[in-house]
């Protein structure tokens, strides 16, 4: 009888859905979109939001990000309240219209939005505000140094995990959490 109740509270706690700690809030700055349209982050609040950091030039982990992102998108209702956010970390190359070139390339969703703006901002966002790396590139390394990481933000505007975004397996974890941060 005792084996017997262990395995119904293993089952329980298998299918009780984790904590997810509140990590930072996302700051309100202020960039461009791929239209040439200014946006606050602050706006994303009321969507659960999932961030990654890019360039387009990027031979490294960015396409794995950028194709793992895609992976995502469909994995969520389309009439779900989430956005999904590329941030360059390349801004003298990656202007709106760079951006907007590459979104038409890239982009399978029309939640997905495609971010600029000034470098020094867009490295104190990443490292200040995500608390992951961005700057100058190290040696040996790619053109320009940041994270290969998905942040996810909940409704409230709060990064609540990051995901190894060059993770074949982070699609469908990224999108179990999303749909926990929406029941929330």
């Amino acid at each position: 009888m005792r084996a017997f109740r262990f395995s119904l509270l293993l089952l329980f706690l298998a299918c009780q859905k984790p904590d997810l700690p509140k990590l930072y809030p996302v700051p309100a700055t202020a960039l461009v979109n791929e239209l040439g349209e200014s946006v606050n982050l602050d706006a994303m609040k009321g969507s659960v939001v999932v961030y990654d950091f890019i360039f387009t030039t990027c031979r490294g982990t960015c396409p794995i990000m950028t194709n793992n992102m895609r992976a995502i998108t469909p994995l969520v209702d389309d009439d779900a309240p989430v956005r999904f956010v590329s941030i360059s970390v390349d801004p003298a190359h990656d202007t709106p219209a760079v951006l907007s070139q590459y979104a038409a390339r890239v982009r399978n969703d029309p939640r997905w939005t495609f971010l600029t703006g000034d470098r020094d901002a867009i490295v104190n966002l990443s490292v200040k505000g995500f608390k992951l790396t961005a700057g100058d590139p190290m040696p040996g390394g790619e053109a320009l140094l940041h994270s290969s990481k998905f942040a996810v933000a909940d409704k409230q505007g709060v990064i609540r995990g990051y995901y190894d975004a060059v993770d074949g397996t982070v699609p469908e974890e990224v999108a179990r959490v999303v749909e926990q941060l929406l029941d929330e």
